[in-house]
């Protein structure tokens, strides 16, 4: 009997750290993109940053958002789209170079397309127009 309750705690303690560590991931504003993790944050402003490991100017972005994570608005998502990998979404956007972001609407339909930049343009391009 002591087995089993030991392994039910532990499963709990297990559960707990799963469903917290997939909150941070959600709420970080900022990660590799999966259909999965796209999909569930369909509630969410969605950002698809195509990037390529080979561009030195998608690491500087990289970086950025990275340094500047807390920051990101708690109702963004960036989405860091493997350029090379992801030429699906490439078709469906028409994107022609790295370091290309688009904002999506909650069907995934672009709102806003730029070249460049990283946390600064992601924040002037997802700001609500009044």
């Amino acid at each position: 009997m002591k087995k089993l309750m030991l392994g039910l705690v532990g499963l709990v303690a297990m559960s707990v750290a799963v469903a917290q560590s997939d909150t941070m991931m959600k709420s970080a504003g900022y990660v590799t993109y999966s259909k999965k993790a796209f999909d569930e944050a369909a509630k969410q402003k969605r950002v698809y940053f195509f990037a390529a490991s080979w561009c030195p100017s998608c690491r500087a972005a990289d970086k950025d958002f990275n340094a500047n994570i807390k920051k990101i608005p708690e109702n963004v998502m960036v989405f860091k789209t493997d350029y090379d990998t992801e030429a699906a979404l490439k078709t469906k956007f028409n994107i022609t170079s790295q370091h290309t972001f688009v904002y999506v609407d909650a069907k995934g339909e672009a709102l806003k397309k730029w070249s460049g930049g990283g946390f600064a343009e992601l924040l002037v391009n997802t700001q609500d127009k009044k």
